[in-house]
This record gives structure tokens, sequence and C-alpha cells, in this order.
């Protein structure tokens, strides 16, 4: 592929799918300066394996893949414990609406308490990807993503009742 073909295919992806990069590199930042990190490190991988890309899945599940990936490697590379960013610090509001966004904190306290695996599962399910396309994504059996998915489900409304 030529570099300008390259560099323009990463440059409307990367576009195109930077809510969906923010959201898995914050479901994973313990602050706004390792949000940052986790994100160029995501980017980089993704520009290091387009010319890898095979479209043998959908690109959000490839990103998905590659964002996930790079956050949990990342994770045992340089952090022992993980907490939430702070939400005011971080650089994309998902909506203007306060209360909105404070129901999206909340949403995404919860699920930073779930281990690692699991948080990616949840976040998937979220985004209406099927049991298949999780399974695809996180490396796991469709029976085991739903199964992983249940107790989630369980242990977030056990944990907030």
């Amino acid at each position: 592929m030529h570099k300008d073909d390259y560099t323009r295919r990463y440059t409307e992806m990367v576009n195109r799918y930077s809510a969906l990069i923010y959201k898995v590199c914050y479901m994973y930042a313990d602050d706004s300066e390792h949000l940052k990190d986790l994100r160029q490190e995501v980017l980089a991988n993704l520009w290091q394996g387009l010319d890898r890309f095979r479209e043998e899945s959908s690109v959000s599940t490839w990103i998905y893949r590659i964002a996930i990936n790079t956050c949990v490697s990342y994770f045992r590379r340089h952090r022992k414990g993980v907490t939430l960013t702070d939400y005011d610090d971080a650089a994309m509001a998902v909506a203007d609406d306060s209360e909105h966004r404070q129901l999206l904190h909340q949403m995404y306290e919860m699920i930073s308490v779930l281990p690692r695996i699991d948080r990616a599962v949840v976040m998937l399910w979220l985004d209406g990807h099927s049991y298949d396309e999780i399974a695809d994504v996180v490396g796991l059996s469709r029976a085991n993503v739903a199964s992983r998915l249940y107790r989630a489900k369980q242990s977030l409304i056990k944990d907030n009742v």
C-alpha cells in the first residue's frame, strides 16, 4: 500500500473510532497522564498493525482487540493496581448533559472494579457486540464469554444494591 494511502486509511480509522479507543483506554487508566500514555500506545500499535489487518473481522472488532491487548500489556509492564481516571480530567466528555455524564461516570466506576478481562467483556456487550464477536476480540470461547458476562452482571448488581 502506498504511504499516502496508508496514512489516509489510518487517519480515517482513528477519527472514526476515536471514542472506542478512548473508552477502552479510559477503563484501564489510573489518571489522565496514564490515559494519554495508553492512548498513544494504542495508536502506535494500530499504525504498526494496519498493514496486517486482513479484514477477517470488522474494523471495530480489530480495534477493540488491539486496544484491549495494548492496555492489558501496558498494565502488566507498568502498573500494580488500577483505579479509575478522574472523570472531570477526561479529555473527551461523552455528553454535555451533567446528569447523563454523572450516570456514565457511576457506570464506569462500577465496571472499573471488575477484573480486566471482565471489563472488556462488559464494554463490548454494552456496545452491542454479539457473544461471538466478544469471544473473537478477547480470545475466549463463546460459553466463557456468556459465563463471564453473567457473573459480571451479578457482581455489579450485588455490589450496588
